[in-house]
């Protein structure tokens, strides 16, 4: 069987054990991410990302219906909708009874995500193709700002934020353009560890800064009077 260049071994050319089908499409995404980053993505070929993890083109196409739809699970995973996956990965309960703790890990969830090999290939790939201002990636972007500015009117509805302090899109630019920015200055495929330690630890006291600013304390009532009434 024909080695990868790391060593490893490729499969041969056909349709993988039914076993392995659901890794298949990510083995797919992440060696397209790779000659994308490579070779750019009109410089890629649907035969050459078939060919690098060991398929046949027809093998491939069982997946994806074309270059543009492996290009789209790509920005899917590690793109803006990674705030719309990490909303959904998180305890609903928690954003009612912690908010400060409920974006804690929606912003560590997010980092990850975008600290890993191919999250930092992604973003350069984005920068190198011109990608990352694109009608497309802005409509996405929006869409997840759009999702999160929900999470910040239910606090606005709750009396956690002042209503007077910003609308929810605006409160969910705030915290999520500033971390954005971070991932595009240190989150690239080139960062060196110091770079990568710098975004999260930027990103991460961003996060801290905003729930001091934003969130409104709850106050708890004197004891002995359930309303919190002065009866000096």
């Amino acid at each position: 069987m024909p080695l990868k260049p790391d060593g490893s071994m490729r499969r041969r050319p056909g349709r993988p054990p039914k076993k392995e089908a659901g890794d298949t499409k990510a083995e797919l995404v992440e060696a397209a991410l790779r000659l994308f980053a490579q070779k750019g993505y009109t410089g890629t070929s649907i035969r050459a990302i078939a060919r690098e993890v060991g398929l046949s083109e027809s093998v491939l196409y069982a997946h994806f219906a074309s270059k543009q739809d492996i290009f789209d699970a790509a920005v899917a995973r590690l793109g803006p909708q990674g705030l719309v996956t990490g909303l959904e990965s998180l305890d609903p309960a928690l954003a009612d009874r912690d908010p400060a703790a409920y974006l804690r890990a929606l912003v560590t969830h997010i980092l990850d995500a975008w600290d890993s090999p191919s999250g930092r290939l992604f973003i350069s790939l984005m920068v190198r193709d011109g990608l990352v201002h694109s009608a497309a990636m802005g409509d996405t972007i929006m869409r997840s700002m759009g999702e999160t500015a929900t999470l910040f009117q239910n606090w606005i509805d709750a009396g956690r934020i002042p209503a007077d302090l910003g609308g929810p899109i605006d409160l969910a630019w705030a915290l999520f353009g500033p971390i954005g920015q971070a991932r595009l200055l240190w989150l690239h495929a080139d960062a060196t560890p110091e770079d990568r330690r710098a975004a999260r630890d930027r990103a991460l006291r961003h996060t801290e800064l905003f729930i001091r600013a934003v969130f409104r304390e709850r106050r708890e009532p004197p004891t002995g009077d359930p309303e919190g009434r002065d009866h000096s």
